[in-house]
């Protein structure tokens, strides 16, 4: 057994050490030594820990180490707002989706067309490192008509994950031994969740090291890759409601990003934006904008599971057995059986 996957599944579930003990009907004692590494469980006893947390047991037996969420953590944990037992549990719910990609990736050859570049926040800022990839990416100017794609063409896996809290709306992990993972939070609007991805790519590319002002700088990354200032910038002068509707459904960016962008790039002052800020809310926009784009599907980890089927000839039950799941948690998250999908 690994010490460090008990501790993983249970703050996956939420729980701690003494509630565990107590549906497992064990002492606490007992859990609190075997997460140490002080005193082995029974077999029987680990088979009954596994049923409450709802894991296969060969779970138990993973070789891994968790690893640290790295500048993307840092900056969910010093601003969310979140209790320990939350973070806890969102941590360890990202560590064992990075097992489980592992696991999926280990028999998928991928070969994306471009490269995701590390960058330095001290000699870029934010929007010539958005210029800069843009560039590199061969993006033309206009509209990023699919994010989801354009970043999965770097190799970076895309998976949707309800993180049970809307203040964290996505995290982003670089693993050592894997591709880039961006996961995004459930329940976003699309032309959130765009801004969303692009934001989390901001802390790939720039911040191996977390920054004091990290956030603002992925807001400003994500901003100028969506809607360059130098394309949007001459439509912002005089913006009002009306012509922000019309800008997001050509850049397919949330209102209030748009309206930000403006006030960013000096074309609205303080006063135009507040006023805007006010009529957005008196409109009900602030919960659901009009003109929402239509929402883009992750294709690298769909087509993963599709090989896997096809090819190699797995089962679903055979697939949540190499993730760790019980086949019906492995529906719920990676879906049943469907058609193949091109990467």
């Amino acid at each position: 057994m690994n010490p460090r996957l008990l501790q993983l599944a249970r703050e996956s579930r939420g729980l701690s050490q003494s509630k565990l003990a107590s549906l497992a009907g064990i002492s606490q004692a007992a859990l609190s030594k075997a997460e140490n590494r002080v005193g082995p469980l029974s077999p029987d006893r680990l088979a009954v820990i596994a049923d409450v947390l709802g894991y296969p047991l060969e779970l138990f037996d993973w070789p891994d180490e968790p690893v640290g969420l790295g500048p993307s953590g840092f900056y969910h944990r010093k601003q969310s707002g979140l209790g320990k037992t939350a973070l806890h549990r969102i941590e360890a719910e990202v560590n064992l989706l990075l097992m489980q990609l592992r696991r999926l990736e280990a028999s998928v050859e991928i070969d994306p067309p471009f490269r995701l570049p590390v960058l330095d926040i001290e000699e870029y800022e934010p929007e010539e490192a958005a210029a800069r990839l843009r560039a590199s990416w061969m993006l033309p100017d206009g509209p990023v008509h699919d994010v989801i794609r354009t970043v999965e063409r770097a190799g970076i896996v895309v998976v949707r994950r309800d993180l049970e809290s809307p203040k964290i709306s996505g995290l982003s992990v670089r693993p050592p031994n894997g591709l880039p993972v961006i996961i995004v939070n459930t329940g976003m609007p699309p032309a959130r969740e765009r801004f969303t991805v692009l934001h989390e790519l901001g802390h790939l590319l720039l911040h191996q090291f977390p920054s004091d002002d990290g956030e603002r700088e992925a807001d400003r990354f994500a901003s100028e890759f969506l809607m360059p200032a130098r394309l949007i910038g001459p439509h912002l002068t005089g913006l009002n409601i009306q012509r922000a509707v019309q800008l997001k459904q050509y850049w397919k960016a949330s209102m209030a990003a748009i309206i930000q962008t403006a006030r960013h790039l000096g074309k609205i002052d303080d006063r135009k934006y507040k006023s805007l800020q006010v009529q957005i809310s008196q409109l009900g926009y602030r919960r659901n904008e009009p003109a929402e784009p239509e929402r883009e599907e992750p294709r690298i980890l769909p087509s993963m599971l599709d090989l896997h089927r096809s090819e190699h000839g797995y089962s679903d039950a055979e697939l949540a057995k190499v993730v760790g799941l019980k086949v019906r948690e492995f529906h719920a998250e990676y879906g049943a059986a469907r058609g193949l999908r091109a990467v």
